[in-house]
């Protein structure tokens, strides 16, 4: 396919898209090893870290879509960028907020985000990457983490920041190597979404 100024701007766009991914990663397991290391963390401090991820998702993917001209991959980036930022809204003006709404506000922040990442996830496995696989089981264990907050069988505050905590190191390790296959094979990936 010939190159054209909208593929230059969705080459664009799908780095940006990377780097975000790389500062996504490294920020989720230093939550993670904050929830699992310092359980009793405030909830004002949890809930203003989480608020602030919450807008930081919804300004890249708000980006991602005023600028995907014509790319599938994120077509429905509108959405969820109206569903982090109602999200992080909630989070920072009310940090005070009971455990219980805090850890509700993140089990659907996991969710969105795991099904976001399935999505790309069986993108990728249309376009034959062999990504798609890590991809699609990263997002997974993000809905996962995120049904598991929002039922949290375990009772204990504690417990279930420890075990959400345990999980994000390892999504956050995960999401890292996959963003360096992603930036390693550029050209290959975006043409499965052109």
């Amino acid at each position: 396919m010939a190159r054209t100024p909208f593929k230059k701007s969705i080459k664009n766009s799908y780095n940006n898209f990377v780097n975000y991914s790389f500062i996504s990663a490294i920020l989720t397991a230093i939550l993670g090893l904050i929830m699992l290391f310092l359980p009793s963390l405030t909830t004002k401090v949890i809930g203003i870290f989480a608020g602030i991820s919450c807008i930081a998702s919804a300004g890249s993917a708000l980006f991602n879509y005023l600028k995907r001209d014509g790319a599938k991959l994120f077509q429905l980036s509108i959405i969820f960028a109206i569903c982090y930022i109602i999200l992080g809204v909630l989070l920072i003006v009310y940090p005070y907020t009971a455990m219980t709404f805090v850890t509700i506000c993140l089990g659907i922040y996991m969710i969105i985000k795991g099904l976001v990442k399935v999505d790309y996830g069986f993108w990728f496995k249309r376009g034959n990457e062999d990504c798609w696989l890590v991809t699609l089981a990263t997002g997974i264990l993000f809905v996962i983490i995120g049904i598991i907050m929002l039922v949290n069988p375990f009772g204990s505050a504690l417990k279930i920041n420890q075990l959400v905590g345990a999980f994000l190191i390892i999504i956050g390790v995960l999401d890292f190597q996959n963003t360096f296959m992603f930036k390693k094979r550029t050209k290959e990936i975006i043409d499965i979404f052109w």
